[in-house]
């Protein structure tokens, strides 16, 4: 799976899990999703909410630690999490 697909397949998960209207917002790639100014704006609900829902959609396990926090800084840094999670249970 390629690097957009993740991303069109995650902005679509967020949106339905979040109640936002893609069409009408601008989003970058790199903005925080923990960030209280931006679009996003998750709260820790909402991170598990989104996680169950990466697992979901992937058919990947996210790890409850720390250290997959860092994934979740933005869309590409989840992205590229869940394409090396994806290839490494491909493989």
């Amino acid at each position: 799976m390629e690097i957009e697909q993740i991303k069109e397949i995650l902005k679509q998960n967020f949106a339905e899990r979040l109640n936002v209207n893609l069409s009408i917002i601008k989003i970058s790639d790199d903005d925080g999703l923990f960030d209280e100014n931006g679009c996003w704006g998750f709260d820790s609900v909402d991170a598990i909410d989104i996680a169950l829902g990466v697992e979901q959609s992937f058919g990947i396990n996210i790890p409850d630690d720390d250290a997959v926090k860092q994934h979740f800084h933005s869309l590409n840094t989840l992205a590229a999490f869940i394409k090396q999670e994806v290839d490494a249970k491909a493989a």
